[in-house]
């Protein structure tokens, strides 16, 4: 029984280890990615509120419809990724593959709509050497781009969970961070379309 006992007593040692080695990585992660956003927000606001005239050089404003899908298809997609770990937990295992698929397919759907975007822009001659401007929408959505490609990799990683063939203590590990990376991605999204595109 004591037997026993040590070694339900090492594996919830080795459960919270493993826990918290993966928070304090992801935690790495996305301060790395806040400094980075940050350090390209604060380069923005100093240029738009020293400038005259928005948008500069008498440049047109970026037509809101794509980018607006852009913060639909995110939003939904941080939903989906909520209610599909929250089903996990209530070992509901038909919900959380549907929602886990729906969320893959809204990031795939966004990366879609990110290259139309881009495409948009070049079709109504804003491109990257256009000026301070067009280069600093770039450079946000690029950089935010390459990070949700970086979430889908993620979640790629997932699929094993999804076929059920990991261990659960490990699922909810990678669910949880990973759900906390694609979070932060949507508030980061949501903060860049204010700024960038409707003030």
């Amino acid at each position: 029984m004591a037997t026993g006992n040590l070694t339900l007593n090492e594996e919830k040692i080795e459960v919270r280890r493993r826990a918290l080695t993966s928070s304090v990585a992801m935690s790495i992660v996305m301060v790395s990615f806040a400094m980075v956003f940050a350090t390209l927000m604060l380069g923005y606001f100093a240029y738009r509120f020293t400038s005259e005239v928005w948008p500069p050089m008498g440049m047109q404003r970026v037509d809101l419809g794509l980018p607006t899908v852009s913060t639909v298809l995110i939003l939904l997609s941080s939903l989906t990724y909520f209610l599909s770990e929250s089903s996990f937990l209530q070992k509901n295992s038909k919900k959380f593959k549907a929602y886990f698929w729906l969320t893959f397919a809204l990031g795939i759907v966004f990366m879609a709509v990110q290259s139309w975007l881009w495409f948009s822009l070049k079709k109504n001659g804003l491109f990257v050497g256009s000026g301070v401007f067009a280069s600093m929408i770039y450079g946000f959505t690029w950089i935010h781009a390459a990070h949700v490609v970086g979430g889908i990799v993620a979640l790629l990683c997932l699929i094993p969970s999804v076929r059920n063939k990991r261990e659960e203590v490990s699922t909810s590990l990678w669910l949880k961070n990973i759900g906390m990376y694609w979070h932060f991605l949507g508030i980061v999204w949501v903060i860049m379309y204010f700024s960038l595109f409707v003030y």
